[in-house]
């Protein structure tokens, strides 16, 4: 597979949704993202597109505001300081390396450095 490579999300999607037993002791916090990330996610993306969905809901969730409908946003993820949606956006690399393909994986762990920087 190809990182440049669309996948179908649908798996990747019931991972999120179980994310606690594929990412064990992590903060609820972190669930909470992959169950809200999985009901945002396409059908089909590249690993870029994992990243923009990822930091696309990073920022509804922080401005409280569905960016797709404009309407308020109903979640505990909501209201938090803004450190605690940069730190959510530090394990995006991790969250897709527990939940997708290897070398997709890959593909959002190198995106994600060349965007925020290698030691981000």
């Amino acid at each position: 597979m190809s990182i440049d490579e669309v996948i179908s999300m649908e798996p990747v999607k019931e991972k999120l949704k179980n994310l606690r037993k594929y990412m064990p002791n992590q903060d609820d916090t972190i669930y909470d993202f992959g169950a809200y990330l999985a009901d945002r996610l396409n059908p089909e993306l590249f690993s870029q597109g994992f990243n923009m969905a990822a930091e696309l809901a990073l920022y509804d969730l922080q401005t409280g505001v569905d960016g797709f409908s404009g309407q308020p946003i109903r979640s505990r993820l909501v209201g938090y300081p803004s450190m605690i949606y940069g730190l959510l956006s530090m394990q995006v690399p991790q969250i897709a390396e527990a939940v997708c393909p290897e070398d997709f994986a890959k593909g959002v762990k190198d995106f994600y450095e060349q965007v925020n920087g290698k030691n981000a």
